[in-house]
């Protein structure tokens, strides 16, 4: 049976970053503490030179903001975690279940964006090598094995979640060496339940794949209410992608509680510019790499 039980959120444990280089962005004791070869953040929106609609972090090429200042935001993100910019590695996210492994550098990944793989998650045992996911309510999930020096990343909506792309990235960590027993997950900032209001069909897709799920809904008590029940639901995506992490064999999983559609003035939303009838928004960025030991 899944264990379902409250995700490990001690808020002693997330610590805030003003980095020199301008980003402001939060990391996690259980990666920090692992080993200090491991760096990571979860990054907000701000400390970049984006304006307007992208102000100010924004590092989604996916957008409409300017390329120089995607890619100067993305340089400032590895100057506050002491990364090359060259290092930086990313993806075309596309909702998937697919996970990549990082076993040379150069390559695909380092290009630009209209060469990066369409796929959601990246490991690698490589240093000095930043696996990348962006995110406007998706969540950020980054996972390491300090033991074998194993590190991996993801992308994980919903879609991808019920796919199987933490699953498959926890996969591609053992297929190079890491082991279930040692690897750390930690599921970053996204939209939380009070924000994420799915309908009834949505429920019944999901939990007709995941039927370990169901405690991640509960009826949207806003929502009308019929001999069938509720029309709407709250979808609990942290817990659902905990859940995950258990069925793929975790026990060591922890959870930032920052809801990205509530909180505007720390992070994008692409629900909450949708509900404001924007027509865009920026992208977060999270990182982890592993620095070679001197």
């Amino acid at each position: 049976m899944t264990d379902n039980s409250p995700i490990n959120i001690k808020p002693a444990n997330i610590k805030r970053h003003n980095s020199p280089a301008g980003p402001v962005f939060f990391s996690h004791g259980a990666l920090n503490a692992q080993a200090s070869a491991i760096k990571h953040g979860f990054f907000t929106r701000q400390g970049g030179v984006s304006k307007g609609l992208y102000d100010s972090l924004n590092c989604g090429f996916g957008s409409a903001d300017t390329q120089s200042n995607i890619a100067a935001n993305r340089a400032r993100v590895c100057a506050a975690l002491n990364l090359p910019a060259d290092r930086l590695a990313g993806l075309y996210q596309t909702h998937s279940a697919e996970c990549l492994v990082i076993d040379s550098f150069p390559g695909k990944y380092f290009e630009n964006a209209d060469t990066r793989p369409p796929v959601d998650g990246l490991v690698t045992c490589l240093d000095n090598i930043g696996l990348a996911i962006l995110g406007a309510d998706c969540l950020p999930v980054l996972f390491a094995d300090p033991s074998a020096g194993i590190i991996g990343a993801c992308h994980a909506g919903w879609r991808g979640a019920t796919g199987g792309i933490i699953e498959n990235t926890v996969d591609a960590m053992c297929s190079i060496g890491a082991r279930l027993s040692d690897i750390t997950m930690v599921i970053g900032p996204g939209i939380h339940q009070k924000s994420y209001q799915v309908s009834a069909d949505m429920v019944t897709d999901i939990l007709n794949s995941k039927p370990d799920a169901a405690a991640c809904f509960m009826p949207d008590p806003s929502a009308e209410v019929s001999a069938e029940g509720a029309s709407h639901y709250l979808f609990d995506l942290p817990l659902f992608a905990q859940i995950a992490g258990r069925r793929a064999g975790l026990n060591d999983i922890h959870c930032l509680p920052f809801d990205t559609y509530a909180d505007a003035k720390l992070f994008y939303s692409h629900r909450r510019a949708t509900h404001q009838n924007e027509p865009d928004s920026g992208r977060l960025i999270s990182v982890i790499t592993k620095q070679a030991n001197t």
